[in-house]
């Protein structure tokens, strides 16, 4: 979960978000290296489900010497190496379902020693949208779908000609406008934040002969409590005292979550773990210890208030 006043960024995302590392302050690595020589993976736990960017947290032990470096493979490309026994690390750019992750370790006397697991991920939005046919086909959000009121969105156009201008709206409001290169016909792009609520998103695309292709659908935005670029005035949200996205934790752990500048009172707060709801208060704090099975977990924290307004946050969370 990110802390409160990060400012949501607007821009265009033309290709797929590069491979990056962001080592947490909050998810401090807490991976206990194997009794014996080999590689002990903390996180992702085997077959577990990641909501967004996953936490890799591993840790090696050499037979004897030290471990000098260590790479991580996913789905056999390499994101990442370091020149020790430890990983922790949160790579961008895994696209949603089912991928295959390797550790590889080497030790001062050359010896190689490897470590590997299936994990899938959901909630991120598609990096691209194929289009076949001439028209505007929107990938995300789908219809009826739950998301940030920092609207990111991905589309894809094609015209009888190069399209030049594409233009997207929240009911009536532009909210992203933007003339794509030759050839281009897809785009993830973030742009103005819209209100709490229901919604319908259009997308409008203009050819290079005057032809306009539109398409919309209708989606419901939730406060997730980030900050705008300019001023000191942060959007309501949820937010975490612990646990941290991608944090270690032992069964039962304490959830603390609070919701800050909202606009009406809070009538409900829920967390659901894998989607099962596991505690509830009446808001505007949920603070209670919960139990929970071993692996890597999604815990979703939701809320509501007066106006019907939905408050969420998700964050993975793993139970060692």
């Amino acid at each position: 979960m990110k802390s409160k006043c990060v400012s949501p960024i607007v821009s265009v995302f033309v290709a797929m978000f590069l491979a990056v590392v962001m080592l947490s302050a909050q998810a401090a690595a807490q991976c206990a290296a194997p009794a014996t020589s080999g590689i002990h993976i903390c996180q992702p736990s085997p077959n577990s489900v990641i909501n967004g960017v996953p936490h890799i947290e591993s840790a090696a032990e050499p037979s004897s010497g030290t471990i000098t470096s260590t790479t991580v493979t996913i789905d056999g490309k390499q994101i990442f190496t370091n020149a020790g026994p430890d990983m922790n690390l949160f790579p961008g750019g895994i696209e949603n379902g089912t991928h295959k992750m390797v550790i590889t370790s080497k030790d001062s006397f050359g010896r190689t020693y490897q470590a590997s697991e299936t994990f899938s991920v959901t909630g991120n939005p598609p990096s691209t949208c194929p289009i076949a046919t001439v028209g505007v086909r929107i990938c995300y959000p789908a219809a009826g779908e739950f998301v940030s009121q920092n609207l990111t969105m991905t589309f894809g156009f094609k015209g009888a000609a190069n399209i030049t201008h594409v233009r997207t709206y929240v009911d009536h409001t532009v909210n992203f406008d933007y003339s794509p290169y030759p050839g281009e016909q897809s785009i993830e792009a973030e742009g103005s934040p819209t209100t709490p609520g229901n919604h319908i998103l259009t997308v409008v695309a203009w050819d290079a002969q005057g032809h306009v292709y539109s398409s919309k659908v209708g989606f419901t935005a939730f406060y997730d409590g980030s900050c705008p670029p300019k001023g000191n005035v942060c959007l309501p949200g949820i937010y975490s005292n612990g646990p941290y996205d991608g944090q270690d934790v032992t069964s039962p752990f304490r959830i603390s979550f609070n919701v800050e500048d909202n606009p009406a009172p809070i009538t409900a707060m829920k967390a659901y773990l894998n989607g099962r709801v596991v505690a509830i208060s009446s808001g505007p704090t949920l603070e209670q210890q919960i139990n929970a099975n071993k692996g890597t977990q999604i815990l979703t924290i939701q809320a509501w208030d007066t106006a019907g307004k939905l408050y969420r946050s998700v964050q993975n969370v793993n139970v060692e």
